[in-house]
């Protein structure tokens, strides 16, 4: 099984675009020099998800998530690929 961190953005999107009933929803696409930015919710509450040239992928909350929460994004995430 492949690593959340060696995602693209194209596969990210593909995979949140699967996952409206469980209540992920992509909002915009932000492009910056370093990184492409996705601007999400997760169940109401802002997460970003945020594919680093050089490092990879990583979900970035914005507003408050446990730890376990962020691993249940990620592993959405994967699952639906």
């Amino acid at each position: 099984m492949r690593k959340f961190h060696e995602l693209t953005t194209q596969e990210i999107e593909k995979s949140i675009g699967r996952l409206k009933n469980e209540g992920l929803l992509l909002e915009e696409t932000v492009f910056i020099a370093e990184a492409d930015v996705l601007r999400c919710r997760f169940l109401g509450r802002r997460v970003n998800i945020k594919i680093d040239l050089a490092y990879g992928a990583e979900i970035d909350p914005v507003d408050s998530f446990s730890s376990k929460e962020v691993d249940e994004i990620s592993s959405l995430i994967l699952t639906r690929l």
